[in-house]
């Protein structure tokens, strides 16, 4: 049984030597990118990057488990000698492979490999027409090195350690079995609620150290994963799509009607989690939330404003990047396609603007770790800035120390600045630290409770920055990630009132208080703001300025389908059985056709990013 252990630890090791092997090569062969970063950047890739490898040497310990598991009830040396070399040169050569050709695409793409490079094995010769023959020659004689360096490590250095067998029991197996079942954790990437994702490594803003982090061996597997869910939804020829999509998107370019009156002010924005019209007096809701509805009174209330999705990584690309959700996925989880986005954060960022996230939970989950990180979020105040006895013991700080420590922060904040604080407190299982005001033990009430709790620690903190010096050159934005699931009375998750949030607008920047009651969605923030600031909004393409005179329309989508809705008409769609399960009385042809249109646009886009 000890040299069984003994093999087993020292194959596990060469192959994590195999991992860091690899970021090595891959670091070196981009080496004009490497310059360009500093020595802490170096060191954190491989710090970062260990999750991705021991997750991927998980993966290979329950397959040699397994083996050995077998073979101890066989007990022929030779036997296992030749399961182990063939397993090991059936890992090396594709991996090696991998790690080559992944250098070498990321040269030209700037994204590491994943399983979309597949498609051209199709057609091979045209794949390969781009390199050169000596180039091509080269890289397989470097495969063939690493393959053959890594076997010779494996034949002298371990598999001598099967060589003679200890005498063990067959009760011996237990012991494999547990490590298999331990090695869940660091395949996983823990035992909290966020699940390893290619993100989830990413530490900085500087993309080519991010990248340098990713095992993309782990990579390319994970993303084998999500390949098949890339799917574009078509209801009609692509021109007939882009004339109606022309129509919604064409922009007037009209001076905005000011609602600023300050050029560079600092921007709050507060990411609500789950806030719906359910429970906001001024939408038409029940008096759950009185603090955001005392603010509307004070400031700008869109009161027609709609979510574009159901979950919170839809809601914040929504938001930050002016991108629509799509149906059966979020883009936050490809971190390849969400690099490609705009960002309102690096429109900032640009114009000198100190960017800071806030957030009481794990940024990991979901993938917003990357997403943010993208958006060259520097500081990111999360999980692991608080200490655990202030949240709860599932997602994290409770609200109120969130928005302490953030108001503590802005005091010291060089200005102007771009915040970002998501509250996290109204989320299930709607933990909070606050007695019940609403009676009753039902999932809906506890909703409703937390839901106030997060409203009094938003009304505290509003009290409070009123009266600090960052005030009155600041414009403080609340919109929701994405309407309730939850509700008093069952309702199908198309509907739109579940889709109805609040986006309200003020601080000491905004010019006066009113309610505009055209028809908007999250996404189209990015570019009202820009607009107001007179900064360029053209990269956000799906996002529309209805203070500059765009069109009127919502869309959101849900398990796939999707809503839209054009002035008193609505219309919602179920892709599954392809026909239209809600509508308005007066619903028009045209206006389904407006809502099929800007979804095959928008997924079209996604799959083509």
């Amino acid at each position: 049984m000890k040299k069984r252990l003994i093999f087993l630890v020292k194959y596990l090791l060469l192959w994590l030597l195999f991992f860091e092997f690899s970021r090595i090569f891959f670091m070196l062969y981009n080496y004009p990118f490497l310059t360009k970063l500093s020595v802490k950047n170096i060191l954190d890739a491989f710090v970062y990057g260990f999750q991705h490898d021991i997750s991927m040497v998980g993966y290979v310990m329950e397959i040699s488990s397994v083996i050995l598991i077998i073979f101890l009830f066989i007990g022929n040396v030779v036997k296992i000698k030749r399961i182990f070399r063939g397993l090991t040169l059936f890992m090396l050569l594709p991996f090696s492979l991998l790690t080559v050709s992944d250098a070498e695409l990321y040269r030209n793409w700037s994204y590491r490999t994943d399983c979309s490079v597949l498609q051209y094995l199709k057609l091979p010769k045209e794949a390969l027409s781009s390199i050169p023959l000596w180039h091509l020659l080269l890289l397989l004689f470097v495969v063939i090195l690493i393959v053959a360096l890594f076997y010779l490590l494996y034949r002298f250095f371990v598999e001598k350690h099967l060589n003679t067998f200890d005498d063990i029991k067959k009760w011996n197996t237990v012991v494999f079995i547990v490590l298999m079942a331990v090695m869940i954790i660091p395949i996983r990437g823990g035992i909290g609620v966020a699940a390893l994702r290619t993100g989830s490594v990413y530490f900085c803003s500087e993309p080519f150290a991010n990248h340098a982090a990713i095992n993309d061996h782990w990579h390319f597997l994970y993303s084998i994963g999500y390949s098949k869910r890339e799917v574009a939804d078509i209801f009609m020829d692509e021109s007939e799509c882009e004339r109606l999509c022309a129509s919604l998107m064409e922009s007037k370019n009209e001076k905005p009607v000011q609602l600023i009156n300050a050029e560079r002010p600092n921007i709050l924005l507060f990411i609500l989690e789950s806030f719906t019209e359910s429970e906001i007096l001024c939408l038409g809701g029940e008096d759950v939330a009185p603090n955001i509805d005392s603010i509307a009174k004070t400031g700008v209330l869109f009161s027609n404003c709609y979510g574009n999705g159901t979950k919170s990584e839809m809601g914040i690309v929504s938001i930050l990047s002016g991108y629509p959700a799509q149906p059966t996925t979020a883009i936050i989880k490809y971190t390849e396609k969400s690099e490609k986005l705009p960002y309102l954060s690096k429109v900032f960022d640009s114009l000198g603007y100190n960017l800071s996230l806030y957030h009481g939970g794990d940024i990991r989950f979901g993938n917003m770790n990357s997403y943010f990180r993208n958006g060259r979020f520097e500081k990111c105040v999360t999980i692991d800035d608080f200490d655990k006895k202030e949240g709860n013991a599932k997602w994290g700080a409770y609200d109120h120390v969130v928005l302490n420590r953030l108001f503590s922060d802005l005091k010291q904040e060089t200005e102007p600045f771009f915040s970002v604080c998501y509250t996290l407190s109204s989320h299930e299982p709607f933990d909070v630290p606050m007695k019940s005001e609403f009676y009753g033990d039902s999932q809906y009430e506890k909703f409703q409770n937390s839901v106030h709790y997060a409203d009094s620690c938003l009304g505290d903190f509003m009290r409070k920055a009123k009266n600090e010096s960052w005030w009155e050159n600041t414009l403080v934005v609340f919109v929701s990630d994405h309407g309730a699931r939850m509700s008093k009375e069952a309702k199908p998750v198309s509907k739109k009132e579940k889709f109805h949030i609040p986006m309200i607008w003020c601080g000491g920047v905004v010019e006066k208080d009113t309610v505009i009651q055209d028809l908007i969605c999250q996404c189209d923030l990015p570019k009202m703001l820009c607009n107001q600031l007179n900064l360029c909004s053209k990269q956000f393409y799906f996002s529309k300025d209805i203070l500059c005179g765009d069109k009127q329309f919502a869309f959101y989508a849900f398990n796939n389908g999707f809503g839209y809705m054009r002035g008193s008409q609505f219309v919602a769609w179920d892709n599954e059985s392809s026909r239209i399960i809600d509508r308005s009385s007066d619903l028009q042809d045209t206006t389904v056709s407006q809502g099929k249109a800007f979804l095959q646009k928008v997924t079209t886009d996604f799959c083509e990013k």
